[in-house]
């Protein structure tokens, strides 16, 4: 800031925690600070709950484990033991190994409220600079939070104007589903892909525009717009004024009743009769998260059709597309559940059926509920940028657990991380008649 070639404007980059980072300077209201353009992150990063009323995301406990203590040097062959009962026993090793206890240990599994969060303030509470926020649809864990962040900056008037959204077919690492297949580094079990140089300088070439105009105050530099986004299986790059578009329409889609008690459909009118469908979620039989690092969602590209044939998965499959359907917008599920437990978890993944069978992802979304009673459910599916191509299909997946990436129920009141006992528990959907489910889309 004191150096001669410095104007005293200060601009700050970076994807991830890096991205996290940005949101913590800003809180602080330092006059320096002029422009911030995080990039897969959001203001909560790092909590237990994203959003409240949500299960607890499992992954990111091992980095607060060893890799921000003992800079990831943690002598585990692979990958911590998910299996462990109690689970926090796995972990309990972890400690003996590095011979460090880290503090974020006992914090995340304390049930004693964590360390405000933003001591000087909420960042958006904050004297607004112009943000150039960049998502990935492929990014399930930073996105939906960063959708809300983006949603409350835009409705207050002096941020509105200063706010810029990138949206495009990424993953948390960046991977471009355009730039399937690409080459891998084998670390472990895990592929990691390795990215070009021009890859790489695209991550930057709006981010270098954006700061010229903000921080060079340059203006010759062409105003960036509000909303920049690129849909999955598009190549088109568009623009518009806010998300999602202002030209976009609801679409409907009810379940219905199929061959059988995992299987039925997506339909554009609902069943006359209400039944009931039903499933189980067993604590010694979970639903497997479908990548090996939570990150690379594009960069592994998984087939969930293993999941979805699963009996303790219900699938809800529509007819194959003649046209094109563009997704821009939220996806939002209605529903009336019951559990036999003290709760549930409700996952809910959009996915695209292909010709050859293959299930990709689309977007997701879940929610803990205590329903011991019928209890109306709408729950937020995500945010989707994709086009269902001709031929394929969208298919609907709803199960009870995904893990290791979200910690599940016992089925007790016990918490997983200590319980060393577990009971299974039935859920139930209501479909057709009035209360009838449905999955509400938002299309171009």
């Amino acid at each position: 800031m004191n150096q001669p070639w410095s104007n005293g404007r200060v601009g700050m980059t970076g994807l991830s925690y890096v991205g996290y980072t940005q949101w913590a300077a800003l809180s602080t209201n330092h006059p320096a600070l002029r422009a911030i353009a995080p990039r897969s992150t959001n203001t909560n990063l790092g909590a237990a709950q994203l959003t409240p009323g949500e299960p607890e995301w499992g992954f990111y406990f091992k980095y607060v484990m060893d890799f921000y203590a003992v800079n990831d040097l943690l002598a585990h062959e692979e990958d911590y033991d998910w299996s462990r009962r109690p689970l926090v026993n796995a972990f309990e090793d972890a400690v003996e190994q590095m011979g460090v206890r880290p503090p974020a240990m006992d914090m995340h599994l304390s049930v004693t409220p964590p360390l405000r969060r933003f001591p000087e303030g909420h960042p958006l509470d904050a004297k607004p600079v112009p943000v150039l926020l960049s998502l990935g649809w492929f990014d399930p864990y930073c996105r939906g939070e960063a959708m809300r962040d983006y949603h409350a900056m835009t409705a207050n008037p002096a941020w509105r104007p200063l706010v810029h959204l990138r949206l495009g077919p990424t993953d948390h690492d960046d991977t471009r589903l355009d730039d399937r297949p690409a080459a891998v580094e084998h670390q472990g079990s895990i592929d990691i892909p390795l990215l070009t140089p021009e890859q790489i300088r695209a991550w930057f070439d709006g981010e270098l525009r954006f700061f010229d105009r903000y921080l060079k105050a340059d203006a010759d530099v062409e105003p960036l717009p509000p909303v920049e986004y690129q849909l999955a299986h598009s190549s088109e790059v568009r623009h518009t004024g806010s998300w999602p578009p202002p030209e976009v329409t609801r679409r409907v889609l009810h379940l219905s009743a199929g061959p059988d008690d995992t299987n039925g459909n997506l339909v554009s009118r609902r069943d006359a009769a209400a039944t009931a469908v039903s499933w189980v979620h067993d604590p010694d039989k979970l639903v497997p998260t479908a990548t090996n690092l939570w990150s690379l969602l594009v960069a592994e590209w998984p087939d969930y059709r293993a999941t979805t044939d699963r009996d303790d998965v219900l699938a809800f499959r529509g007819e194959p597309q003649t046209e094109p359907l563009e997704l821009a917008g939220p996806v939002t599920f209605h529903g009336t559940v019951t559990t036999t437990g003290p709760e549930m978890d409700l996952f809910a993944f959009l996915l695209d059926l292909e010709p050859d069978g293959s299930a990709r992802f689309i977007c997701r979304g879940q929610q803990r509920l205590t329903a011991t009673d019928p209890t109306e459910v709408t729950m937020s599916v995500g945010e989707a940028g994709y086009v269902v191509r001709p031929g394929h299909s969208l298919l609907l997946m709803l199960c009870s657990s995904d893990y290791p990436d979200f910690i599940p129920l016992t089925g007790t009141r016990e918490r997983w991380w200590f319980a060393t006992s577990m009971r299974a528990t039935t859920q139930t959907l209501e479909i057709g008649g009035r209360a009838g489910a449905r999955l509400e889309l938002t299309v171009l």
